[in-house]
């Protein structure tokens, strides 16, 4: 998931397909509903066998996913799901395609075929494909993209920092400028080119003054899929898009279908209902159960989600000392949470930058675990058990060092690793109240900081690798400089946010590593956010009818990955 997690998508076959947004992400859960067969299994078409070396068209590709779509209306909330974002890379289309790895950083052409920047930086011509359509049949042009621009990305939670536009130009048709206010970055084209959608104008221009009023219904895109039906958090059905510019996707048809729990949706991969999973991975538990199917396979591949405690620096508390909250990261047992919580199908990390991507600094403090130094931190600052109740006290006012920790109850990993956590810390000398809540009552008052409704979360992310990341930085940029809503930890550094913001401008990948480097440095050194683990993805799909799958960090299917969808074939 991108953007809240809150919250990441890339020939002819590579340039085929586009894909629009990370970040966090979960929405409620409700009663599972089975969409009807009757109502979404049309006749079977006869399939002619392909010749040698050809790859068969047809079939239907099921995905399950336990984080339900409830609406087709284009809000940032959109993105809280891989449901979501991958209706905004399958329906719709993006001005450029994601990459698979090792080139995330390359330029992948999407309705943005070529593109010029201009000598002082600031103008940039964009030269758009020139036969692709919109699902009923209207051409897309430049006044679709000046407007998606205008009218879409440029309200409340779409905007970015790279959406730096003074105003945009239409030359013709196919042809637009953006004159920017600040120079970009000449490492990689804006991340938002790769995963916003450009909408029609046509259709959303009587809603132009407030698109996200617009029911959207029909879901009108230019992407590699048309919509078919939808039934809110039940089901979506989806049909290849004979005519999309860049060739048609494989199979036929994708539905994506909505199950109450994990179990549930593991029961119908193991059943042939669906043919993999899309925003789960396999819990540990259930590995060798999976595995002792024939039809299915299983691979561990790089974990997408990373899980870290949030500290609450707005509420006056002693949370605001840093030596507290270095001494709780020390006083944690990280590698016991990975044996008990995970049964070892994770791993310790450092910060939002995987250890596998360019931009990861390799030196970082690692915050072992270690009851000794936490003491001592806590000792030289002051706190001390003053009144013999084996609690430690604040120096200024003589209470108890406690805290409220809290984290969603549908969660159940991370009120195990909460609970964990909570028997920890009091061999420091800190106390723990834990709660739990359902996951919209958490979501509001952890992303809004200001109204003191908590004093430690548990949280996570799904950043995904660079460049496809660089969002990630807004959720430790201060309120009133890009941070607002996305910064739980209500953490304020304004030389963090000038070096978040050269990295939108780097005109080269040291100049870029630099800066990363030494927002990885500060973020580690003032620990707004104390890292627990990254879990291994135990990826499971679907082989007796498939084909082709496409194995990237976070699974087969994510916010970053529609490839499988896009080039699994029939057997």
């Amino acid at each position: 998931m991108r953007k809240r997690s809150l919250l990441t998508l890339i020939g002819a076959v590579v340039l085929l397909f586009g894909l629009s947004i990370p970040m966090m992400q979960c929405a409620p859960s409700g009663e599972e509903v089975t969409p009807p067969e009757e109502e979404i299994t049309p006749p079977e078409e006869e399939v002619t066998p392909p010749g040698e070396g050809e790859i068969q068209y047809g079939g239907r590709l099921n995905i399950g996913f336990v984080r339900p779509l409830d609406s087709l209306t284009l809000t940032g909330s959109m993105m809280l799901t891989n449901w979501g974002c991958l209706v905004d890379m399958l329906i719709y289309d993006n001005l450029t395609h994601y990459n698979l790895p090792p080139d995330y950083f390359k330029f992948n052409p999407g309705l943005v075929q070529s593109y010029e920047v201009s000598e002082d930086g600031l103008t940039w011509t964009l030269h758009l494909v020139e036969n692709a359509r919109w699902h009923d049949g209207v051409p897309v042009t430049a006044e679709d993209v000046k407007f998606t621009c205008d009218y879409l990305l440029s309200t409340i939670g779409w905007h970015e920092p790279t959406m730096c536009w003074d105003h945009i130009d239409v030359i013709d048709d196919y042809t637009l400028k953006f004159v920017n206010t600040q120079v970009l970055a000449t490492t990689n084209t804006p991340t938002w080119w790769t995963w916003d959608p450009i909408i029609p104008k046509h259709i959303f221009e009587p809603y132009k003054d407030d698109p996200e009023s617009y029911a959207n219904e029909e879901a009108i895109g230019c992407g590699p899929f048309k919509l078919k039906e939808f039934r809110p958090s039940e089901y979506m059905w989806l049909v290849a898009n004979e005519d999309y510019w860049g060739g048609r996707p494989y199979v036929d048809e994708v539905v994506f279908r909505y199950y109450s729990s994990t179990d549930t949706m593991l029961m119908a991969l193991r059943k042939g209902e669906i043919d993999v999973l899309g925003d789960v991975s396999v819990p540990p538990v259930a590995l060798e159960d999976m595995r002792e199917n024939p039809d299915i396979e299983v691979e561990q591949v790089p974990g997408i989600s990373l899980y870290f405690l949030t500290f609450n620096l707005h509420k006056d508390t002693p949370l605001r000392d840093k030596n507290v909250r270095h001494a709780i990261a020390y006083g944690i047992d990280r590698d016991r949470i990975i044996d008990m919580v995970y049964l070892g199908y994770a791993e310790k990390y450092d910060g939002w930058v995987y250890e596998e991507d360019s931009m990861h600094n390799p030196n970082l403090p690692q915050y072992d675990y270690s009851l000794d130094k936490a003491k001592e931190i806590l000792d030289g600052a002051g706190y001390v058990d003053s009144d013999g109740n084996g609690i430690r006290n604040d120096p200024a006012t003589g209470e108890d060092l406690a805290f409220d920790l809290c984290c969603p109850s549908s969660e159940i990993n991370m009120v195990k690793t909460c609970t964990l956590i909570t028997e920890m810390l009091p061999d420091i000398g800190i106390s723990v109240d834990f709660r739990t809540m359902d996951y919209d009552a958490w979501l509001a008052i952890v992303y809004n900081p200001p109204a003191d409704g908590y004093e430690i979360s548990l949280t996570w992310e799904e950043p995904g690798p660079a460049p496809y990341a660089d969002w990630v930085w807004e959720e430790a940029m201060s309120w009133g400089a890009g941070g607002d809503w996305w910064n739980a930890a209500y953490y304020n550094n304004p030389h963090f946010d000038e070096l978040s913001n050269s990295v939108g401008s780097a005109q080269s990948m040291e100049e870029r590593r630099g800066c990363m480097y030494e927002m990885q440095e500060i973020m580690a050194e003032d620990l707004p956010y104390a890292f627990i683990a990254r879990p291994k993805w135990l990826s499971a799909y679907r082989t007796d009818k498939f084909e082709g799958w496409v194995n990237e960090i976070g699974g087969p299917v994510s916010w970053l990955n529609p490839w499988s969808i896009l080039r699994v074939h029939l057997k």
